[in-house]
């Protein structure tokens, strides 16, 4: 009975620290900018693109988006939206930087 009690809290354990690695992992970024901050039709582009602070598609988010200009570490500013978002994030209006001839 001991054997197995042991067994069961270290697996309950080993559950509880992956359950906080993924959620660290998934934690948002450094805030951008304040959402408070924006106009009143500023937060209306984002709502009309369905912009995210982050995207759930690895392939697709802000900094590899042709609309974006990087500004700092993980942050920048859309061209469509008229101010800061993070590189993280994603709108439905996304278009992917070309490829450069090299």
């Amino acid at each position: 009975m001991t054997g197995d009690r042991r067994h069961f809290l270290g697996l309950a354990s080993a559950l509880g620290a992956g359950l906080v690695a993924a959620r660290l992992a998934a934690a948002p970024p450094a805030a951008c900018y304040d959402p408070a901050s924006l106009s009143l039709s500023q937060k209306s582009r984002r709502r009309a693109v369905g912009y995210a602070d982050v995207s759930a598609d690895p392939a697709k988010h802000c900094g590899l988006c042709n609309f974006f200009a990087a500004s700092s570490e993980g942050c920048g500013t859309c061209a469509l939206l008229g101010g800061p978002v993070a590189a993280t994030g994603l709108c439905d209006s996304f278009a992917a930087k070309s490829a450069k001839p090299g």
